[in-house]
């Protein structure tokens, strides 16, 4: 008698880690078609020179094709068994419709409304969220020796996601409005706030 569970058990699947090859494999609707030239170039490049680089900046012009490349690069770092993977968004429009995009191109994703689901932290599917929800000052993610460890993380439109984040860290008072809370504050930083320089 054959024992096939032994077999099988050393057959895995192999996943592609090369995006334009993870692409072709992606069980996507009919009407998506193959990749545009440009992103094949651009996947092709970051995975033949780039893709152990610590900071890329992948620059496109608007309805090109960024949030594919940026769902397959994350998708070829987790087949690498290189996750977890984040693909943070500066607003849940924008989540709303990359969770949609990814669903089309049949890439697995998961959402944070609640708790950080185990299928990002196991390093299994691609997590998407607003940039808020990493950068403020409650962050789920947590923090210093409780922090979980992220692999790789995508900003789809750098530009807005730093406004984000520079807001999420920002509090603004009115002088008008609230005069004691203003001269309290004044106040509190205004050793710090000189030697900065007067001209700030």
């Amino acid at each position: 008698m054959v024992d096939l569970r032994e077999r099988l058990a050393k057959k895995k699947i192999q996943k592609s880690s090369n995006p334009i090859e993870l692409y072709d494999s992606l069980d996507r609707k009919a009407s998506k078609g193959d990749l545009r030239e440009a992103q094949k170039i651009i996947l092709q490049d970051w995975y033949q020179n780039h893709k152990n680089d610590k900071d890329v900046i992948i620059k496109l012009g608007t309805g090109k094709g960024k949030t594919l490349i940026g769902l397959l690069i994350l998708q070829s770092k987790i087949n690498n068994g290189e996750g977890p993977c984040l693909y943070l968004c500066p607003n849940k429009y924008l989540v709303s419709q990359t969770c949609n995009e990814a669903k089309d191109f049949g890439i697995e994703v998961c959402n944070a409304e609640n708790d950080i689901p185990l299928d990002f932290i196991n390093g299994k599917k691609i997590l998407v969220t607003t940039v808020k929800k990493l950068f403020n000052a409650k962050t789920r993610f947590g923090i210093d020796s409780k922090a979980i460890p992220i692999n790789t993380i995508i900003l789809d439109d750098s530009h807005a996601c730093l406004d984000e984040i520079q807001s999420a860290f920002t509090i603004k008072i009115d002088r008008e409005i609230n005069v004691n809370v203003y001269n309290s504050f004044l106040n509190l930083f205004e050793e710090d706030l000189k030697l900065q320089g007067a001209g700030t």
